[in-house]
This record gives structure tokens, C-alpha cells and sequence, in this order.
């Protein structure tokens, strides 16, 4: 079967073990979640800020589907957060110090590896210039995409096709187990005991639902894309 792409994850289009929750999971244990988080963060900040610099306009052909089928925060509606509004500008300005203070400057909690010299233009452009127009963070966007792309994703494209391998072959153990449960009863039940709790084991071990809640908001409202910008 086909792998899924990086981008198909990070829409959130995929399934066990390919899902999201999995990637993030992961990365958490490769001590690289921050570029996950980053990443999904800067595409938020992007949909919150398209409706501030481009009230007027439509919407791109790349997202305009995508972004409406997922706008379900209330500010999108609210005429007062609209146009040069002074509360959408202080909106933004509040979620961009956030993603400067949590990933960007030296120190910061979840610091992402890039370049001085882009964390300098990063910064020159929203506390020299206050600019806030979502663009600033596409070479930041970009770099984090390409580092997870090369670094992270292939590796776990392996280790999640080696569960995807045990789990057609577990399953394929289970119908042999059916299939004897009729001259052998009693060992039938006690094959699919194993089989039951090895799957669960297994599946605990990869799958990040736990983790899903630190970051459950980014992943539920944030618009799908065909790109990595």
C-alpha cells in the first residue's frame, strides 16, 4: 500500500499507525516534538491573520475549501475583529508573542533549531517593525517542515510500517485461531486472550492519545493545506 505523505499527516487525514497522535507521539519520543507544535502553531497564526490583512478578499484557491469547512472560532464572524480593527490587532499581536516566547527566542521553552540569522529577521520584523502579517513566519514554516520531512519522517514511516506488518500478521494468526476454535476450544480462547492484550500492548506503546491533549486545539481547528507554507 502507498505510505501516506507528510502533508497527509499533518492534515490530520490519516489512521493508526499513521495518524497525527502517532507522528506526534513519535517525535515526543525523539525529543523533537517542538517542530510538530511549532509547525501547526505558525499555520493557526495564519489562519487567524488571512482575515485581518485580507478581509476584503477571497480567499486562496489552495485554502479556501479547507479553511472554510474548518472556521468554527467566533472571532472569523465578528465584524468588531475584522479590517484594522484595533481588537484583532491586538489578537494577533498576543498570538504571535506567543509563538515568539514558546519557540523562537534563545531559551524559550520549546526552542526550534534555526539559523541566527533568520530568528534576527524573525525578530527585527515583529518588535522593530510590529509586523504582524503571517507571512514573517514562512521561512521559519518552511524550515521546520523540511527538517521534520528529512530527519523524522522517513524513520517513522519505518517503524510505523513494522506495526502496520505485525498487525496484518497478528490478524492473520487470530483467523487461524478462529478457524481451529471448533476441534480445539479452550486453546482457541486462550490464543485470542494473547493476542488481545499483545495488540493493546502494542498499541498503547505507539499511539498518542495522551499526548493529543497538550495539544488538541491546534490539531481539531487548524485548516488543511497542499503545501508546506
Amino acid at each position: 500500500m502507498a505510505k501516506p505523505t507528510l502533508i497527509d499527516i499533518l492534515n490530520n487525514e490519516t489512521s493508526y499507525p499513521y495518524s497525527l497522535d502517532d507522528f506526534a507521539t513519535f517525535l515526543d519520543q525523539s525529543y523533537c516534538l517542538e517542530n510538530l507544535e511549532f509547525w501547526l502553531a505558525a499555520r493557526r497564526y495564519k489562519y487567524y491573520a488571512y482575515n485581518f490583512y485580507n478581509s476584503n478578499a477571497p480567499l486562496p484557491p489552495s485554502l479556501s475549501e479547507t479553511y472554510i469547512s474548518l472556521l468554527n472560532d467566533s472571532f472569523y464572524d465578528d465584524s468588531s475583529l475584522r479590517g484594522d480593527a484595533p481588537a484583532h490587532h491586538e489578537f494577533l499581536k498576543q498570538k504571535l508573542d506567543e509563538i515568539i516566547t514558546t519557540f523562537i527566542l534563545p531559551n524559550s521553552p520549546k526552542e526550534i533549531n534555526i539559523i541566527a540569522s533568520v530568528r534576527e529577521d524573525l525578530l527585527t520584523n515583529v518588535f522593530s517593525y510590529n509586523n504582524y502579517d503571517p507571512s514573517i513566519l514562512d521561512v521559519v514554516n518552511n524550515h521546520v517542515f523540511e527538517l521534520m520531512q528529512s530527519s523524522s519522517f522517513s524513520q517513522f514511516l519505518l517503524e510505523a510500517g513494522n506495526v502496520e506488518l505485525r498487525m496484518s500478521s497478528e490478524s492473520e494468526s487470530q483467523e487461524d485461531s478462529d478457524n481451529s476454535a471448533c476441534s480445539s476450544p479452550s486453546g482457541s480462547i486462550s490464543q485470542r486472550g494473547v493476542f488481545r492484550r499483545d495488540t493493546k500492548t502494542r498499541k498503547q506503546k505507539f499511539s498518542g492519545l495522551k499526548l493529543k491533549e497538550k495539544y488538541r486545539k491546534l490539531i481539531k481547528s487548524t485548516p488543511k493545506i497542499g503545501a508546506a507554507s
